[in-house]
């Protein structure tokens, strides 16, 4: 499978491909000038294409030695996306534990691109937030343009998918100050993604995603593709008859039960606190959290 991480080389977002711990610039095995094949913005503008072209390179991309490695700080992996969508409550047990009922259509919300933040980077918690809560996911990425498209269709178009946190304001989501979903979910440094996007050769590998959330190295969630109650076909099929899909756009399908807001007592995020999210056979994704103290 065809990983690929976005790193910062002298103030320049490129990618480079991941074996084991070690990340290797596409752009030592290609031409300058074909920064399509090395240029998050020119690649994701036709993902599908410009990864078969890299997966053939692969191995002299690799050839020396490695200039980076998943120990550092990464940019998101996907760092221009027109839109991030979101899926509320697409896991039966999640929905319960938040006092709804398992969905009979998908609950789509939106998050603002400005929150992006990479692996090995810090979730800043502001001030005026007293209820920072994790939601660990896994994360879809477009491969094509798609306008109501079929199932069919939609698991041709998926590229891969890759773990992703939506960090919510609950107060913000359900307090006294409740403002829509969006504003909640929207703050700089709420959409952590990465460590690298993992590029699928099939739809079936999605169907055996599962994932894991941790919290200081405690086990708080755990679920799969198989628990959805919308899979990743039905979900980009559905979501492309309400907008148009683009290359590179992010889909966050859900989280599964185990919140911090649902717990008794409730659990939320903490100055120096981990948080990390682990899929299946992949490196984890790494935060740390960070709060904004108020001045006395």
């Amino acid at each position: 499978m065809l990983r690929l991480a976005a790193i910062s080389s002298e103030g320049v977002l490129e990618l480079a491909l991941v074996r084991g711990d070690a990340l290797y610039p596409v752009r030592r095995a290609v031409p300058l000038e074909a920064r399509a094949l090395w240029d998050p913005r020119l690649f994701y503008a036709d993902p599908l294409r410009s990864a078969s072209v890299v997966e053939k390179l692969a191995d002299d991309i690799a050839s020396g030695e490695p200039e980076f490695s998943l120990n550092g700080v990464l940019a998101p992996p996907v760092p221009y996306p027109s839109k991030i969508i979101g899926l509320g409550r697409n896991y039966a047990m999640h929905a319960v534990e938040m006092g709804g009922r398992p969905l009979r259509e998908p609950d789509v919300f939106l998050k603002a691109p400005s929150a992006l933040i990479g692996h090995g980077d810090t979730i800043i918690i502001p001030r005026f937030v007293e209820k920072p809560d994790y939601e660990g996911e896994i994360v879809l990425i477009v491969g094509r343009r798609l306008k109501e498209a079929s199932r069919s269709e939609a698991r041709e178009a998926i590229l891969g998918f890759t773990a992703g946190i939506d960090v919510t304001a609950r107060d913000i989501q359900y307090g006294e100050r409740r403002r829509p979903w969006s504003m909640a979910k929207s703050l700089d440094t709420f959409a952590p993604l990465g460590p690298y996007v993992s590029i699928v050769d099939s739809y079936s590998e999605l169907e055996e995603i599962c994932l894991e959330t941790r919290l200081n190295a405690r086990l708080m969630q755990h679920g799969c593709v198989g628990d959805m109650l919308f899979k990743p076909d039905e979900i980009v099929s559905y979501l492309s008859s309400l907008m148009t899909l683009h290359p590179g756009d992010l889909i966050y399908t859900g989280t599964p039960p185990g919140v911090g807001h649902a717990r008794t007592p409730p659990v939320y995020l903490l100055d120096g606190d981990i948080l990390e999210v682990k899929l299946s056979g992949e490196h984890p994704l790494r935060l740390s959290v960070r709060r904004r103290h108020v001045s006395t």
